[in-house]
């Protein structure tokens, strides 16, 4: 899938490091949360949010869902381009798609999903308030 609005999405670049790949030089699996993390991060900047303001409305997000497709490897000194997007806003929840591809060429290294929860501070789901819906 894509973003709900043409042009609301973000790539970052992510240089390989060798602290993130295996023996042979290629992605580390695991490497892969650390990378959807980066561009979440990179996309809330976009769309305007900081993690103080939304810490402000005392809710809070909880990863309720991640899953990770790998389509092929990238390995020690590539350049990875993570693209991130906002793909379904429900009434408590919001699901984020990702892709990875290397920077000049066209093929998928990876795509991805994470769905987060809004949570009360008694950690049950609750409605996303209108305030940040109306950013997404």
């Amino acid at each position: 899938m894509k973003p709900l609005k043409p042009g609301r999405f973000v790539t970052i670049e992510m240089p390989i490091m060798s602290f993130e790949t295996d023996f042979v030089g290629i992605v580390n699996n695991t490497e892969f949360i650390r990378f959807l993390e980066r561009v979440r991060y990179a996309l809330a900047k976009k769309y305007g949010f900081s993690f103080k303001q939304i810490r402000s409305t005392k809710l809070w997000t909880v990863m309720a869902r991640v899953e990770v497709n790998y389509h092929s490897p990238a390995r020690f000194e590539d350049v990875m381009l993570g693209t991130g997007w906002v793909e379904k806003v429900g009434s408590s929840s919001l699901t984020l798609g990702y892709e990875f591809h290397l920077k000049g060429k066209k093929r998928l290294v990876a795509d991805a999903r994470q769905v987060l929860v809004f949570v009360n501070q008694e950690l049950k789901p609750t409605p996303i308030p209108d305030s940040i819906r109306k950013k997404l």
